[in-house]
């Protein structure tokens, strides 16, 4: 793999919630890894094989969606829809984590089924990564029968997520709860549709059985597009008790409340974005940038904070090892230029706009160098081989 430095950066926008900008013009990286980020003067003496001239450009990461329902193939049948990864790839997206792949003919029904499908999704896309996009179908949706021995057999395999609960056949609060306890015991992230139904034997959960199924996260919270009760959301994220995600097909002022909410209770770095993708809207590669830029010029929410939370909070919720630009990171980056009148990609998203990407870096390694959803990039990194 490449040894490379990249210099004469503008702004580092690390993803980091904690630390969303870091000090420094420099980010270097090892056999896929990050292994510096900072002063180029302080830089690792490394045999280098690439160069790259940031030219004053702003590094991000690449994206994380943290609310997908990936089926079994680049392909979305409800929408006759073929390459949406590549698609998403082409709005800066790296990642993408499932929260339960249903929304196909022939999804899961039954407890056997289910563990099929969670153990043959997670392999496919492991295998799978168009545009080099990392998609973590790692989840399994809970169905009657599945026993405490299944999720160990499960965790086993690598499946560590419970699909959205109230989205497959367990809709019981008491059902739901004890398997949804079996599953922690296993190390699950155990996940939950907290929003109306969207279906006609959806459910939606009062804030008593969310409490009683005790989720680790809630899912489309700003509704999809309908959410529940303001006063249920409002105490739901400033309870401290839960990470909760708000998606691009939901309700925008809902959104912004959320936002504003969190800021008063201190729970913003629990916030996640997401698309959905795919729902009753269809699917939207550019949605993480709208709820960015919607954040940043509506809830007064720091840019580089709301870019934390389509890629580092995700990553440290989930236990990814990208999305953060910090050491022992995988280098997945964008390089990011402004697509507006303003000067930067930080004031462009407060200006309520997309920026543009000028090219993104998967595992270290050169992925699109074009991102087509967006406007054209105003400059580029200029890129050397020094091999």
């Amino acid at each position: 793999m490449n040894k490379t430095i990249i210099h004469n950066i503008g702004t580092i926008v690390t993803g980091d919630y904690e630390k969303p900008v870091a000090e420094g013009d420099a980010i270097c990286v090892d056999g896929g890894k990050i292994v510096f980020v900072g002063w180029k003067a302080d830089a690792p003496k490394l045999d280098y094989t690439v160069d790259i001239d940031a030219v004053g450009l702003t590094v991000c990461p690449g994206l994380i969606d943290a609310n997908t329902h990936p089926p079994l193939a680049n392909y979305l049948p409800l929408y006759k829809a073929y390459d949406w990864v590549d698609n998403y790839a082409g709005a800066g997206v790296a990642g993408m984590v499932s929260t339960g792949g249903f929304a196909f003919p022939g999804a899961a029904a039954d407890a056997p089924s289910a563990k099929a499908q969670a153990v043959f999704g997670k392999y496919m896309w492991d295998h799978y990564h168009p545009s080099f996009v990392k998609v973590h179908d790692e989840c399994v949706m809970l169905q009657h029968g599945l026993t405490e021995a299944d999720f160990a057999e499960l965790a086993a395999a690598g499946i560590r997520v419970v699909g959205e609960i109230g989205l497959s056949a367990v809709k019981a609060p008491a059902e739901a709860a004890r398997l949804a306890g079996l599953a922690k015991k296993h190390g699950f992230t155990v996940t939950l549709h907290a929003a109306a139904p969207v279906s006609a034997d959806g459910v939606a959960y009062t804030l008593d059985e969310i409490e009683q199924i005790n989720p680790d996260v809630l899912c489309c919270l700003n509704g999809d597009p309908t959410p529940l009760k303001e006063d249920w959301v409002k105490r739901l994220v400033q309870s401290g008790k839960y990470w909760f995600d708000c998606v691009s097909n939901g309700n925008e002022t809902l959104l912004i409340k959320i936002a504003a909410w969190a800021k008063e209770a201190g729970t913003l770095g629990k916030m996640m974005l997401g698309t959905n993708v795919p729902s009753m809207s269809g699917f939207s590669p550019m949605g993480l940038w709208i709820q960015m830029a919607a954040l940043a010029q509506n809830a007064e929410v720091d840019p580089a904070v709301a870019v934390a939370m389509g890629s580092g909070n995700v990553a440290r919720r989930y236990g990814l090892e990208h999305g953060i630009l910090a050491p022992n990171m995988a280098a997945d980056f964008m390089f990011a230029s402004t697509g507006s009148i303003m000067p930067d990609m930080l004031s462009t998203i407060s200006y309520g706009r997309a920026p543009s990407v000028a090219g993104t870096y998967i595992n270290g390694e050169a992925g699109l160098a074009n991102c087509k959803n967006m406007a054209p990039p105003k400059k580029r990194p200029v890129v050397a081989s020094l091999a």
